[in-house]
């Protein structure tokens, strides 16, 4: 081999001249490469010109994928190299690879038109590594093939190798004695025959140490186990090259992570010889990947796989003949914030330690991982069923169930989880994680501490709920609502006293829906205020129109009150408001609301319904006997009437009713009328009912009995007719 010339500084100034001419930038480049490493052979140009075009489209190629620029590398080395490097005398092997490196990450951003700034460098990085992977490769084939050449012609003992090396070629020699790559030589029994100065290097010696040793001296103890298995199949031929990434361990205890290619070598029979080694220090290439994978998949508190690995290992499950059926739980932490405002965020962040390693004992093999703040996953591949992720969903809870001791504070906390299970045909990924977070919103909104499965049904459900609300918020707007207005009507004399206003909903799809159908869901929304407020004007409005008309001794209209709009701030402003808007009497106006109403924000509910009542609004608590009022209670509300629910009054509806029926009802009526109130009975349907309640000496009925909820025209003609 000819011996490598002094190379000129692969980033100091070229002044060659094809490269000061300017013209294609590729082929500058390759002007100034060749002149750096072969400037006796002017065919070189035309060579290296198709590889860094080839290099120019790995860097430009969407997606990028830098793994391209791996046989650019190998093909920089040659197929047939004889001593030569691309066919002209040169430097060696370890002189080209660094020269090529510096020239490339110089010249390259701007000469191979990758993208600008940032992300144009990344590329080229990522690129120049697998090159350089690429070239030290065919490096390794070639000493492999050139070994296996010199080592066929028969046994090798040790006291042989150093005389089959003194006796090989120029070549061999040069590159086992004088080359960057480890190279080993290892007997079929497992021992280390030899080992070149380069790999000598890698472990920290200066030289040879005493040779044979067993190679497992060499192996760090937990990769032992499995590079022994490695050893023996290569040892059987199965296959007769194999590479694996093992850690090594030096003298000085210091562990080295290496690639190593192993090939078997055969006698003249077929027979197996040796083992032949070629060791690549990888040791700063892994420890970059591991920094890298665990910054994008592990969580950093608990060192759990975060939800970016969950959705990895889930995508993975569902790849083709990996799985059957998946199940995940979804887990969150109850009243986690509140430990957090109360204690601080470092306790906060002891107690999720503590968790995660609950969670990981009762999990057992399955993989458990950190998807949010206090939320955590379980999945599991392939469970037998639902029955089995019920049964680890209740193992996770039971976990959490004694206290944790955390800085000196004992903390009880509870769980919520969401269970689901899935065949992998007709699924994926993304909707098993949707099923599972929706089951974990059922588990939270029943109070928590406990585990809730996924049924599809009911998420069909919600998703027509969800639809009604996003359709509600513009339906006011839109001219959708209807008020139906209900007579209440004197059970003495039968006259209409008042008329509750009854919301309903024109859906340009659905047709006409009843306030059972998106009310409660207004509610929880918060929808609910825009549309009260609607009804309130509304209801008003019609109830002005019929005072002009009737006069003094009009029917009031009664409206319902949600809970959320009896403590809105303004809210008593807004109802005084509409009554000087739309000219109504305020005693022609009765809002009705709920116990739960009052009892969501007492103090101001209170303030607010003696406000309206000073202003002369008629007040009614409706539903009454269904909640836990006191007499007490009671007695501070300052409301007009009661209205009692309609599952008292049901009992009344058949001759042979349950006296208790009679007597509770006798009773509240009572006690309403020793507090002054007038009383309301609701669901009145049969003339039964209304005689009933008439003897018991309720004063308002309201019900089919006396007309279904019609439209505001018809209210001044049923009034007249009551009073005919």
């Amino acid at each position: 081999m000819v011996a490598a010339r002094s190379l000129p500084d692969p980033l100091g100034s070229m002044t060659a001249p094809h490269a000061a001419a300017g013209g294609d930038p590729i082929d500058v480049l390759a002007g100034r490469w060749a002149d750096q490493l072969w400037p006796d052979d002017p065919a070189v140009r035309a060579r290296l010109r198709p590889l860094l075009r080839r290099l120019s489209a790995a860097l430009r190629a969407e997606p990028f994928w830098p793994i391209a620029a791996r046989p650019i590398g190998a093909a920089l080395l040659g197929s047939g190299y004889n001593g030569d490097v691309l066919g002209g005398p040169g430097p060696t092997p370890e002189d080209v690879l660094p020269a090529t490196l510096g020239l490339l990450r110089r010249e390259g951003p701007v000469a191979l038109g990758g993208p600008a700034g940032s992300e144009g460098i990344r590329r080229l990085t990522a690129a120049l590594d697998e090159l350089a992977a690429g070239f030290a490769g065919a490096v390794r084939e070639r000493a492999h093939r050139e070994q296996q050449d010199l080592l066929r012609a028969g046994p090798c003992p040790e006291e042989h190798v150093s005389r089959a090396l003194a006796n090989g070629e120029i070549h061999y020699r040069t590159l086992y004695m004088q080359g960057p790559v480890g190279i080993a030589i290892g007997g079929l029994e497992g021992e280390v025959l030899d080992l070149n100065p380069a790999l000598c290097r890698l472990f920290g010696l200066l030289e040879r140490p005493d040779l044979p040793r067993p190679i497992t001296d060499f192996v760090h103890p937990d990769d032992a186990a499995a590079f022994i298995d490695s050893y023996h199949r290569l040892r059987a031929g199965d296959p007769d090259t194999l590479s694996v990434d093992v850690r090594l361990v030096r003298p000085d205890e210091l562990v080295v992570w290496t690639h190593v290619t192993g090939s078997l070598v055969r006698d003249d029979d077929g027979r197996p010889s040796h083992i032949i080694a070629v060791v690549q220090d990888v040791s700063e290439r892994h420890r970059l990947r591991s920094r890298l994978e665990q910054a994008s998949s592990q969580d950093r508190l608990t060192k759990l796989p975060n939800r970016v690995l969950t959705e990895q290992r889930l995508r993975q499950a569902f790849a083709p003949d990996m799985a059957e059926r998946v199940g995940l739980c979804a887990l969150d932490v109850d009243g986690f914030k509140a430990i957090n405002d109360s204690l601080g965020h470092q306790v906060g962040d002891q107690l999720l330690l503590a968790v995660a390693g609950r969670l990981q004992m009762a999990a057992g093999p399955h993989l458990v991982t950190r998807t949010g703040g206090d939320e955590f996953a379980v999945l599991v591949v392939d469970p037998e069923g639902l029955d089995e992720m019920c049964r680890l969903a209740d193992r996770l809870l039971a976990a959490l169930a004694s206290p944790f001791l955390v800085a000196g504070h004992g903390l009880s906390v509870s769980a919520s989880i969401g269970v689901t299970e899935t065949a992998i045909d007709g699924a994926c990924p993304e909707e098993l994680m949707r099923a599972a977070d929706v089951a974990l919103s059922w588990a939270k909104a029943h109070g928590g501490g406990r585990r809730v499965v996924f049924d599809p049904e009911r998420d069909a459900g919600e998703a027509a709920r969800f639809a009604l609300l996003a359709g509600m918020r513009g339906g006011v707007d839109r001219g959708e609502f209807r008020l139906a207005f209900q007579p209440l009507v004197g059970l003495c004399d039968g006259r209409i006293r008042g008329v509750e206003a009854l919301v309903r909903w024109q859906h340009p799809q659905q047709g006409l829906l009843g306030p059972g159908r998106f009310i409660e869901l207004a509610e929880h929304s918060g929808a609910i205020v825009q549309l009260g407020h609607w009804v309130l004007a509304e209801a008003c409005r019609y109830a002005a129109a019929w005072w002009s008309e009737l006069g003094s001794d009009t029917p009031y209209v009664s409206v319902n009150v949600s809970p959320v709009q009896l403590i809105e701030p303004g809210w008593v402003r807004r109802v005084i408001g509409v009554l000087g808007e739309t000219g109504l009497p305020p005693d022609r106006l009765q809002l009705e609301i709920t116990e739960q109403a009052v009892l969501r924000d007492e103090p101001a509910a209170l303030d607010a319904l003696s406000a309206l009542r000073a202003a002369g609004v008629r007040l009614a608590l409706d539903d009454f006997g269904t909640g836990y009022s006191s007499l007490a209670w009671l007695r501070r509300l300052p409301v007009h009437a009661l209205k009692i629910d309609g599952s008292f009054i049901d009992g009344l509806r058949h001759p042979a009713a349950d006296p208790m029926d009679e007597s509770i009802v006798r009773a509240l009526v009572e006690m309403a009328h020793a507090l002054g109130l007038e009383v309301t009975a609701e669901w009145v349907e049969t003339v039964v009912q209304a005689d009933r309640l008439a003897r018991l000496g309720c004063d308002l009925g309201q019900g089919r009995w006396f007309g279904d909820a019609g439209p505001a025209e018809w209210v001044p003609e049923l009034w007249r007719r009551t009073i005919e």
